[in-house]
């Protein structure tokens, strides 16, 4: 501000309410300028839009009928966010097997950006692998499958959320461990904070499957045997496809009067995919005659 004229000038800022007027802000709003004089306007902007501005604020100077005016006028843009890649491809999946892909986010923009990762319509529970299912043979998923009361949480990302400096990059890592056997097509979204949501995407896609496992012999005999004394067999697991698969032999009921008690040194495991696992059993007669036993 420059006062031209020979008297002492007080003036005062007049706060605007107009369009994106409040947000900008003026230091000092009030003071005096000597005949002669400037005073030096800090003018601190904090966008909440994103759009077009044009505004007009005004000094009203005392013993001046007119203020006077100062118009500013510019653009909010947006960050710019962009993966390096338009999909990613999971390709055929185990159930329950985890599968990590890769991607790249990067910001283009000349400001810092706090963002957060999203599935949209991905559940809440954590969904579970085969590596913890079978270190619990008790588990009654063994016998009635896997059931959710709300759909479980496939997808987990690595960061899932951060900050990325201008012109920076955050490599981020998407799992996806399937509970459902289904064909995917879902999209991770980046929500920005005080921007908006889904300002990025990327589109994950895969497919889960349930490999088959054979067994061979499926009658195994173990002819004589004594009363009480551990007699033990191998039977093999076969996978002749190409994806992995797990095993778990479900534990025996106990009862009392219970002919014959079986147990394994292994009894759960993977099976990789083109290969054979060899799993013992053995068995322990408790009462005299001929017996069949179920090992599930």
């Amino acid at each position: 501000l420059i006062n031209k004229g020979p008297l002492d000038a007080p003036f005062t800022y007049i706060p605007s309410t107009a369009n994106v007027g409040h947000c900008f802000k003026f230091s000092p709003e009030q003071g005096v300028i000597a005949p002669g004089g400037t005073q030096t306007v800090q003018i601190s902007f904090n966008a909440t839009v994103l759009e077009l501005f044009e505004e007009e604020f005004q000094f009203s100077v005392a013993g001046c009928p007119t203020p006077v005016s100062l118009k500013i006028k510019g653009c909010v843009d947006g960050p710019t966010l962009h993966f390096d890649v338009e999909e990613l491809d999971f390709g055929n999946m185990s159930f329950g097997f985890p599968c990590t892909r890769t991607c790249r986010l990067t910001n283009t923009s000349p400001v810092s950006v706090t963002f957060k990762l999203r599935v949209p319509d991905d559940g809440g529970q954590a969904a579970v692998s085969s590596y913890d299912q079978i270190r619990d043979s008790t588990d009654p998923s063994w016998r009635k499958g896997i059931h959710w009361h709300v759909e479980p949480r496939e997808f987990t990302m690595n960061p899932s959320r951060g900050t990325i400096l201008p012109q920076g990059h955050q490599d981020i890592e998407v799992t996806l461990c399937s509970n459902t056997v289904m064909e995917y097509y879902r999209k991770l979204l980046v929500d920005v904070e005080g921007v908006g949501e889904g300002v990025a995407a990327v589109t994950l896609m895969g497919r889960c499957q349930v490999p088959k496992l054979n067994v061979f012999p499926q009658i195994m005999w173990y002819d004589e045997c004594r009363l009480n004394e551990p007699y033990e067999r191998k039977f093999l697991i076969t996978n002749t496809g190409p994806l992995p698969g797990c095993y778990g032999l479900i534990p025996q009921k106990r009862k009392e009067d219970s002919p014959v008690v079986y147990s394994s040194s292994k009894p759960c495991g993977i099976v990789e995919p083109y290969s054979i696992a060899e799993i013992p059993v053995t068995i322990e007669v408790k009462s005299l005659g001929k017996h069949i036993t179920n090992v599930l």
